[in-house]
């Protein structure tokens, strides 16, 4: 008889367990699902900060499914056997076919590990962290880590904590993106919430004469706290790892093919500490394997349902999004970031700008970057943030998910008709279209001051109202208010000097832009990200 086994403690694997029953109701499928020991309080805050862990004893009254509780467990792959360790005794339990999850695991550096308050995130019982709150009630706290460590600002802050960031680089998103993604947090926590960045060279922990963390430094940056909470770069930490055949990519989690097999017979894995490989864009197959986020988890348990059932399945590859909350922002990353496409062996080209919907009821804005291959134009990722209530950035989220899984080039991606946050991504996408067509380029502040510097002429025409103007402009920037344009465009612009059209975001200036070449122009530039998104000093007056 074919036997499935789903080792899972999480929505995911219940669900799994549950669509290959009713695929195949004559299939055996054992549920073995881990004893939650010590899980602390379920009524804190950090007990209810992760609604997807731990559910699956909604099976537990399920016809026909077998749910084994477990303390402990052996696994032997040579003879497809899991020994499960319950209240009831060993229990061997022979397979045809082993589903696993795993989850990604804190790894501390090695001198912190005997420190007392230093906490590991993410947590498995991560209601324990509201009964030590609740103990040694510390009043300062420092948040160490990249994306990951966003969900612990929320918990804190409620339990009225006051947090210091300590922000390390995040290969989920771009540098520049990512610093944007933490002002957002900053400004949106009114002052409960500081943002250090320690990106800038290894991170030293201060240590009291107890062995307790008192600091952190990295460069001239130091974050002093009582409670240190380590969220930097999860790995797989899983006796699995150590079998013949189980690989790691380079980001510490186990490697999986388009199947989900691991090398092991008959063994599927997933979870948040499996890199699952990306779908192939353009025919390249390089591009680097992603781990599961959590929201990506119950779609991997379909295609995993199929191929446990020898289904025909014509999934090629993951282009989950990742999604990402703190205080009153929300990011996501949704296939290749460009740095990524790089290594890739891409040649990226992307569009950065602010993006505010006009429709009714919407008035938040969002930040949007868009990627593509420069020589097919096919999507390769997105990325946004913006405030809690721009709800519509979800839609840029599903819009981009679908033009990766479809290898959707950014100038069909412009023409399909979509609604709230896909019409932002509409709009990235005829600018990037227009980038790719070379009618008109983008420029970072990075590149255009590295270009002046080297001799380049350019004319930096901001667009922005003269209250605006004087609050501070870019260097040797001329002035002439967006309603003014046209009235002055013929005697004030200069016809033969490339053009670097500048305001608050890119919107306005890539309409113009357009204008502009429709009158003839040439070598027009739009500032990516406008000036909201200028990193440099500016001048006043």
């Amino acid at each position: 008889m074919e036997r499935i086994v789903i080792i899972s403690s999480g929505l995911a694997g219940a669900k799994t367990a549950a669509r290959i029953k009713r695929q195949a109701p004559s299939a055996e499928v054992n549920l073995v699902v881990p004893i939650e020991v010590e899980e602390g309080s379920k009524e804190g805050v950090f007990g209810k900060c992760n609604p997807m862990a731990h559910v699956s004893s909604v099976l537990l009254d399920a016809k026909q499914i077998s749910v084994l509780p477990m303390t402990s467990m052996e696994l032997d792959f040579e003879n497809k056997t899991v020994h499960a360790s319950s209240p009831q005794g060993c229990i061997p339990i022979r397979y045809t076919k082993l589903i696993m999850e795993i989850d990604a695991a804190p790894r501390l550096p090695r001198a912190v590990r005997g420190a007392q308050n230093v906490i590991p995130w993410p947590l498995e019982q991560a209601g324990l962290v509201d009964e030590w709150l609740e103990s040694y009630k510390p009043q300062t706290a420092v948040v160490y880590g990249g994306a990951h460590a966003m969900s612990l600002i929320d918990p804190l802050v409620q339990a009225g904590v006051s947090v210091t960031w300590a922000r390390s680089e995040c290969a989920e998103f771009d540098p520049e993106f990512w610093h944007v993604v933490s002002d957002k947090v900053e400004a949106g926590t009114e002052g409960k919430v500081t943002v250090v960045p320690m990106t800038c060279g290894d991170v030293t922990p201060e240590l009291t004469a107890e062995g307790d963390v008192r600091a952190l430094t990295c460069g001239e940056a130091s974050v002093e706290g009582e409670v240190f909470f380590w969220a930097d770069m999860p790995r797989a930490v899983h006796p699995i790892v150590a079998e013949q055949g189980v690989d790691l990519d380079p980001s510490g989690f186990i490697a999986v093919n388009e199947d989900f097999s691991c090398g092991l017979e008959d063994v599927h894995l997933f979870g948040s500490a499996v890199a699952v490989k990306r779908a192939e864009v353009a025919g390249n197959s390089k591009a680097p394997y992603e781990a599961s986020s959590v929201d990506t988890l119950v779609a991997h348990g379909r295609v995993l349902s199929a191929i446990a059932l020898e289904q025909p399945v014509t999934w090629k590859g993951s282009c989950a999004t990742s999604r990402y909350q703190a205080a009153d922002c929300v990011a996501f990353r949704t296939g290749l970031t460009q740095g990524e496409a790089a290594t890739a062996g891409y040649e990226p080209e992307f569009v950065l700008f602010e993006a505010a919907p006009v429709l009714a009821g919407i008035h938040t804005k969002a930040v949007i970057k868009l990627v593509c291959d420069k020589a097919t134009g096919v999507v390769l990722g997105a990325q946004a943030c913006g405030a809690v209530d721009a709800g519509w950035i979800d839609g840029v989220a599903s819009g981009a998910a679908v033009a990766l899984a479809s290898n959707m080039t950014v100038q069909t991606l412009s023409c399909v008709d979509m609604a709230a946050g896909g019409m932002m991504l509409n709009k990235a996408a005829s600018m990037l279209s227009n980038k790719l067509e070379e009618r008109i380029l983008g420029i970072t502040p990075d590149e255009l001051i590295a270009s002046r510097e080297a001799g380049a002429k350019f004319f930096i025409l901001d667009l922005r109202d003269q209250i605006a103007w004087r609050a501070g402009h870019i260097q040797d920037a001329y002035n002439i208010p967006f309603t003014q344009l046209k009235k002055r465009l013929q005697d004030e612009v200069p016809r033969f000097t490339p053009l670097v059209i500048v305001s608050h975001n890119s919107d306005i200036p890539y309409s113009i832009a357009c204008y502009l070449y429709g009158l003839g122009a040439t070598s027009l530039y739009v500032l990516d990200g406008g000036m909201e998104l200028w990193p440099y000093d500016l001048v006043e007056g």
